[in-house]
C-alpha cells in the first residue's frame, strides 16, 4: 500500500508531516507570510482500481475540501491540533 508522502505540495501550500498515528495524521501547512497551521485528519485509504487503462494501487489520500469538519480539521495552534490528534487516536 502506498502511504502519504512526508511532504505534499497542494493548492499552493506545502504540507509537512508532523505526526502519524494508527488512524490519524497531522501535517503542518506552510504558506504565505510564514504563517503555519495544522491539518489533523483521519487516515483514508482507497482500494486499487483501474481508470481508462491506468492502474492505481491501494493508497492513502490527503483529505478533500469536503472532508473538513467531518474527518479533517484545521488548527492554527499546535496544542489544539495535538489535542484533536490525541482524541482521534484514543477512539
Amino acid at each position: 500500500m502506498r502511504t502519504l508522502s512526508r511532504e505534499i505540495n497542494l493548492n499552493g501550500y506545502t504540507y509537512v508531516q508532523v505526526l502519524s498515528g494508527k488512524r490519524t495524521y497531522v501535517y503542518e501547512q506552510r504558506g504565505v507570510s510564514n504563517m503555519s497551521c495544522y491539518e489533523v485528519f483521519e487516515k483514508n485509504t482507497l482500494e486499487p482500481k483501474e481508470i481508462m487503462g491506468e492502474k492505481y494501487p491501494k493508497r492513502e489520500v490527503f483529505p478533500k475540501n469536503d472532508d473538513f469538519g467531518i474527518t479533517a480539521w484545521t488548527y492554527c495552534n499546535y496544542n489544539e491540533a495535538l489535542e484533536k490528534y490525541n482524541e482521534l487516536e484514543s477512539i
